[in-house]
C-alpha cells in the first residue's frame, strides 16, 4: 500500500488548495533531534566527563518542571491583571517579560542556588562545558522527538486533524519554515550554555555578578520567544524577524563560551559553605 499517496490524497481534500501536507512536515522534527544529538557526540567524542551531561539533563528537567508547575494556574491569573491595564501593548509588553524573568529564575536562580551549595558547582571547565551541553541539548532532542511524532501523527492520520490546523502545518511545504526550528535550537544551545557557564564562572570566583548576568541574558531571549507567541509566526517575515533575534542571542552565547573556556580559573576555592569537599570526580 503507498502510504504517501494515501497522505497526498487525504490532505488534498482537507488542506486548502496548493497547500497539501508533505513529508517536509518531518524536516523540523529531525532537524532538533540531530542538532541536540549532535552536541552530545561531540562532548562524548572528547572525552569530556560525560556525567555533568547528565547533571544538566537532571537539571534542566527540574527546573522546566517547577517553572511549569508554577505557570500553569499563576499565568493566566497573570495575564488576566496585566491585560486590564489601561494601555494594552504596555500589558502585553509586562507579561512577555514575566515570562522571560520564570527562566530566569527556575533556569538560572534556582540551578545557582542548587549549585553553589553543592560541589557539583564547582567544576573544571571541560565539565561546565559539558554540563551546558546537557542542559541544552535535552530540550532540542525532546522537542524534535515530540515535533517528529506530532508530524508523522498529522501525515498518517490528517483526517483527525482541525481543518483550520491543517494550513498551519501545510506551511512546512516551505523550507524556509522548516529551517526555523532547526536553527533556533543550534542558537538556543550556545544559549544554555554560556548561561550556564556564567552560573558556574560565578560559584568558582565569587562574583555573583556573572550569576545574575546568566539571569538576565535568558529572561531577554525567553521575553522574546513569549512575544513571538502572541505576535504570531505564521508567514517567513514573522518567524525570521524573530529567529534573527534568536541567532544574535545564540552568537553572544557562542562567544561568551570562548570568553569563558580562555577566563575560567584553573584552581576554584572551596565553598564556604562546603571546606572540606573534595572537588567532584
Amino acid at each position: 500500500m503507498n502510504t504517501a499517496l494515501l497522505v497526498d490524497d487525504a490532505s488534498s481534500m482537507l488542506a486548502p488548495a496548493g497547500q497539501e501536507l508533505t513529508w517536509l512536515l518531518l524536516v523540523p522534527g529531525v532537524g532538533m533531534l540531530l542538532v541536540g544529538s549532535g552536541f552530545l557526540v561531540y562532548a562524548w567524542r572528547r572525552r569530556q566527563g560525560m556525567r555533568y551531561a547528565g547533571w544538566g539533563v537532571l537539571a534542566w528537567v527540574v527546573a522546566v518542571s517547577l517553572k511549569f508547575a508554577w505557570a500553569i494556574p499563576i499565568n493566566p491569573g497573570v495575564y488576566q491583571l496585566l491585560s486590564s491595564l489601561p494601555a494594552p501593548p504596555t500589558g502585553a509588553l509586562l507579561f512577555d517579560v514575566y515570562v522571560g524573568l520564570l527562566t530566569g529564575v527556575f533556569e538560572v536562580a534556582l540551578v545557582w542556588v542548587i549549585l553553589s551549595r553543592t560541589r557539583l558547582g564547582r567544576a573544571p571547565w571541560n565539565k561546565v562545558l559539558v554540563f551546558g551541553i546537557g542542559f541544552g541539548a535535552i530540550e532540542a532532542i525532546l522537542l524534535g522527538v515530540s515535533g517528529l511524532a506530532y508530524a508523522l501523527a498529522v501525515l498518517l492520520a490528517p483526517d483527525q486533524v482541525p481543518a483550520s490546523s491543517l494550513s498551519q502545518f501545510a506551511m512546512t511545504n516551505n523550507l524556509l519554515f522548516d529551517a526555523a526550528p532547526i536553527v533556533e535550537r543550534a542558537a538556543t544551545i550556545y544559549v544554555h550554555i554560556f548561561s550556564a557557564g556564567l552560573i558556574f564562572f560565578a560559584i568558582a570566583t565569587g562574583q555573583q555578578r556573572w550569576g545574575w548576568l546568566a539571569m538576565a541574558y535568558k529572561t531577554a531571549i525567553d521575553s522574546v520567544a513569549a512575544f513571538a507567541q502572541f505576535w504570531g509566526v505564521n508567514s517567513v517575515g514573522h518567524i525570521w524577524t524573530i529567529e534573527a533575534i534568536v541567532i544574535v542571542f545564540g552568537l553572544m552565547g557562542w562567544w561568551g563560551t570562548r570568553w569563558l573556556a580562555e577566563h575560567y580559573p584553573e584552581e576554584i576555592s572551596p565553598s564556604p559553605l562546603e571546606p572540606e569537599l573534595a572537588p567532584l570526580g
